[in-house]
């Protein structure tokens, strides 16, 4: 039985039943060609007038010339799939500067055989807008938004160092409202910035050998007026001598600053947050303890995940991005990440990093 036979005969089987419902609902041009590239089917999302596939017909533009030269040598190779990226222009019918992924598998019978092939060709415009997009929103907040926080920020500080004269306690107290308020704001905008250069793969990690230690401890201490809104506090603990390491230092700043503050926000007021640092073999493992949030085991197993947040219990409203991210940060590292209740009825994060 040939190519066409099986595809024209819809009583052959359910999976020819099954195939022309894809065919009738999909978005995308499906075709099908015997071994020779006639076309024997295809649903006609778009308008091929030719019964023959021609690649140069759908990509007239100088930059894919060589796509039937490229066609051919799959042709008479071993791979099963190439897949292309083209535009499509066909003025006649108002098709212009259509961008397209174009998918061609080869057709074979039980014997090994060549007897066709399947096209699939999608139109990716609203993907590539929805890119664009995002890409938008990455600029914005970098530069739109972060650049006047920064200034208000420093504004805030230089105004509580007394560079411009000395203020009464009740203006302190304000001025150190709003500077949480800016620092948090940009906190969250730091996880937004993170989490769309991850989807775009703009997520570049560029690795220093440094102490760990004296970074974390670095870290807290520009954190600590975060933590007196709550009167919390930090201990930390060091096991063993710890190696320096290879990492990132901006991405791992959001990853210390991330896991500090979700401590915080779950923890109570007065309260102690731990964090532990120890060597277990080639890596090094950190973990971030608080004393108020305890989890069940569904919950524990979702906190990683894309927009999940479990501060709505203290009346907190979030992206659930943070600990998103830090698992993203963490396996660019090589390492891994992973949250346990503990026997005070707190919840510890933990996190390692390879040593090598």
């Amino acid at each position: 039985m040939n190519l066409a036979s099986i595809v024209f005969n819809k009583d052959n089987s359910l999976i020819c039943e099954a195939f022309y419902q894809i065919l009738e609902y999909s978005n995308n041009e499906i075709i099908i060609t015997d071994e020779n590239l006639n076309i024997i089917f295809h649903n006609s999302k778009f308008d091929f007038k030719n019964k023959k596939f021609s690649l140069s017909s759908l990509a007239p533009n100088y930059t894919n010339r060589n796509l039937n030269n490229h066609f051919s040598r799959f042709k008479n190779s071993d791979k099963n799939h190439i897949f292309f990226k083209l535009v499509f222009n066909d003025e006649e019918n108002n098709f212009k500067n259509i961008p397209l992924n174009v998918h061609i598998c080869k057709i074979k019978n039980n014997i090994g055989k060549l007897i066709g092939y399947s096209i699939i060709i999608q139109d990716i415009t609203q993907e590539l807008k929805n890119s664009l997009q995002k890409q938008t929103m990455v600029d914005v907040l970098m530069h739109d938004l972060k650049n006047p926080l920064r200034a208000n920020i420093q504004a805030i500080e230089l105004l509580l160092d007394n560079k411009f004269g000395n203020i009464n306690n009740n203006v302190r107290l304000v001025l150190d409202e709003l500077l949480n308020s800016c620092k948090f704001i940009n906190y969250m905008t730091d996880n937004l910035i993170i989490k769309y250069k991850n989807e775009f793969s703009m997520q570049e990690i560029t690795k220093e050998k440094r102490s760990f230690v004296d970074f974390v401890k670095q870290r807290c201490n520009k954190l600590l007026s975060f933590l007196d809104r709550k009167n919390q506090y930090i201990e930390l603990t060091v096991e063993d001598k710890i190696p320096l390491i290879c990492f990132d230092i901006d991405a791992m700043e959001k990853v210390v600053n991330n896991l500090l503050i979700n401590a915080s926000e779950q923890s109570l007021d007065n309260s102690k947050i731990t964090i532990n640092i120890k060597r277990q073999n080639d890596y090094i493992l950190i973990s971030f303890i608080n004393n108020g949030c305890f989890e069940t085991g569904e919950s524990l197993n979702k906190i990683f995940d894309e927009y999940i947040t479990c501060t709505n219990k203290f009346r907190k409203i979030g992206f659930g991005l943070e600990l998103y991210n830090c698992k993203k940060i963490i396996e660019a590292h090589q390492g891994k990440i992973w949250a346990e209740n503990t026997q005070n009825k707190g919840t510890s994060i933990n996190f390692y990093l390879p040593i090598i």
